[in-house]
């Protein structure tokens, strides 16, 4: 299980849906290919593989103190070694606030806010 961040999940609760599942309706999403190369056209972007995301995502998390662990789970990965075997916790919670961070250092990096703010009656 991946607990989604507040904003992913308002991006989900923004579309429209026409079965079971959010973005096409009808099946899961597998084949991305087509759907990259819309978001290409649409962003004017190129150069860039599906994986790159998630090498941006794990930079990131370290970037906002993300755990090691925690981000690599929320990657998909496993544990290393033998703490696999004996280590059974999910980190769901850990996981949500991991994402949370993520979305908020993403939306820094979008929208950046001015970080010098007016003493009152200056300016």
């Amino acid at each position: 299980m991946r607990p989604l961040s507040g904003a992913a999940l308002a991006v989900v609760d923004s579309q429209t849906r026409a079965g079971d599942f959010v973005f096409n309706g009808q099946r899961p999403l597998v084949a991305f290919t087509q759907l990259k190369a819309k978001l290409d056209a649409a962003s004017d972007t190129s150069g860039w593989v599906l994986h790159d995301i998630r090498r941006t995502a794990r930079s990131l998390m370290s970037r906002a103190g993300v755990p090691s662990d925690v981000a690599e789970q929320c990657l998909g990965h496993v544990l290393p070694g033998i703490r696999q075997v004996y280590d059974r916790h999910k980190y769901i919670d850990e996981k949500r606030i991991a994402f949370e961070k993520l979305a908020a250092l993403i939306g820094q990096i979008v929208d950046p806010q001015p970080n010098v703010v007016p003493i009152r009656g200056q300016g």
